[in-house]
């Protein structure tokens, strides 16, 4: 079972500036600096989403939850991969790691793959079909209607926690969901951060078409996904230590390249 394999090797940036002291001057700066990047990303889960957003929209307008169930689920595997890949390419800029991002990108893809799909049947599966029933109940008591508020809120929650576990570390996914719901419990506010964050940027995606198709294009993943994990990156590096576990992989890796050096210049 590996940890860290995902960010090996990754470290801040040489001669990086201080943090600002706003969120939105940290924000402006990440975003400076990792343009192409998260653009790029964004993007790529932007067009392969197209089949989960189809799915939802045709099932919601036509009444027809055949095409949640069916397309839902199909949606979310096409689509997850290249999210989880929006998920690292922001966590490394938050990270201020340099170098090109595309070979990262793919790197971390293929790490990522078969987690990413396993998810994006879940995440395709479980969401949609909360949506649609919360939209097509009508006449129940308020104590039901709180409680589906809730299981939305519950599922909204752990999938945002989930993401940035999946490009991080290589976990089994039933390891990821424990972990999801324990921080979800011990950071509640950041937690209700993430998910006002996610449902407000969609909802208003939503009720603004077609004058969101631009927005959608522009902003698509990126941006709440950035805004998410600036929110959630402290709390999940305080609990599984990843900046110690990276220093610990780089001194490594520099001690070998050392001596690997040394090791030439006896041969000559």
């Amino acid at each position: 079972m590996s940890f860290f394999n995902n960010f090996a090797g990754m470290g801040p940036e040489g001669g990086q500036a201080p943090e600002p002291r706003t969120a939105l001057g940290r924000f402006w700066q990440i975003y400076s600096r990792h343009t192409l990047g998260l653009l790029g990303a964004g993007i790529l889960a932007a067009v392969t989403a197209l089949v989960y957003i189809a799915a939802l929209f045709l099932g919601i307008t036509s009444h027809g939850l055949i095409f949640v169930l069916v397309g839902g689920p199909l949606g979310g595997m096409l689509a997850m991969p290249q999210i989880i890949g929006v998920a690292d390419t922001a966590l490394r800029a938050i990270r201020g790691e340099a170098g090109f991002w595309w070979m990262k990108y793919r790197q971390a893809w293929k790490r990522n793959l078969k987690q990413s799909l396993l998810f994006g049947f879940l995440v395709g599966l479980l969401c949609p079909f909360q949506y649609f029933i919360l939209l097509h109940t009508k006449g129940v008591n308020l104590f039901v209607f709180v409680l589906m508020l809730a299981g939305m809120f519950i599922s909204v929650s752990v999938a945002s926690w989930s993401v940035p576990q999946i490009a991080l570390m290589e976990l089994p996914l039933g390891r990821i969901l424990v972990n999801s719901l324990t921080l979800s419990a011990q950071h509640p506010v950041k937690t209700l951060t993430a998910v006002a964050v996610t449902v407000l940027y969609w909802l208003a995606m939503e009720v603004t078409y077609p004058f969101s198709l631009l927005p959608y294009i522009l902003l698509n993943f990126w941006l709440p996904m950035l805004i998410c994990l600036m929110t959630l990156w402290r709390p999940i590096d305080e609990a599984f230590d990843i900046t110690g576990k990276l220093e610990e992989l780089n001194e490594k890796k520099r001690a070998e390249e050392k001596a690997a050096r040394d090791a030439e210049g006896k041969d000559e």
